[in-house]
């Protein structure tokens, strides 16, 4: 017998064994028919703010391209209407009375009522665009030294393309004016501001 001992390998731990089967990758899911991604509800209304903002463009190059709307509108013929029909002017009246006790109607009596008056001017707004159009229009209105008196408004709906709406308007006594001036102050009107409008259908 020898004293040698037998040499024998090392012990070599042993690979742990796995606690169950491989693990797969996670299986997708088909969406539910009807539901939306989150992703895609941003995408959408990204979508959406995107064509309103490009189609607001071009409605309003498409107007812009029709020239300044305030060349679309003219006005002239400007006078000073006196309307006195309603003074008692003499013994014809017909509201005249000398024979009741009252003395307002009496046939002499002196009316202190002004005549009404206005001042008339013609105007013409021509749709000079290429689609039917709504315009919005302020006039002022001058006196002789060219100083403001006061301000009206005229408009016209749904005036078709290459069409004229031309019509009279006034100023009346019933206006608000400038430092104190009358209808009677005025003696010329101009364009002041004109908004022509798309329609809405």
């Amino acid at each position: 017998m020898s004293d040698s001992t037998s040499e024998r390998p090392e012990a070599v731990p042993a690979p742990p064994t796995p606690a169950g089967p491989p693990t797969a990758p996670p299986t997708p899911v088909p969406p539910t028919p009807g539901a939306r991604r989150p992703g895609n509800r941003i995408r959408v209304i990204a979508a959406a703010v995107a064509v309103l903002l490009v189609g607001g463009g071009v409605a309003y190059r498409a107007l812009a391209g029709d020239g300044d709307p305030m060349d679309h509108v003219e006005v002239s013929g400007g006078k000073l209407v006196v309307d006195d029909s309603d003074s008692y002017d003499d013994s014809d009246d017909e509201y005249c009375d000398d024979t009741d006790i009252y003395s307002f109607n009496d046939c002499d009596a002196d009316d202190d009522t002004e005549p009404e008056s206005t001042y008339e001017f013609v105007y013409e707004i021509t749709n000079e665009g290429d689609e039917p159009a709504n315009y919005s229009v302020l006039v002022n209105a001058f006196d002789e030294d060219g100083d403001y008196v006061g301000q009206t408004y005229i408009g016209a709906e749904h005036l078709a393309a290459g069409k004229t709406d031309a019509d009279k308007s006034e100023f009346t006594s019933y206006g608000t004016f400038e430092d104190k001036h009358e209808v009677s102050d005025i003696a010329s009107v101009k364009v002041a501001y004109v908004e022509r409008m798309a329609l809405a259908n």
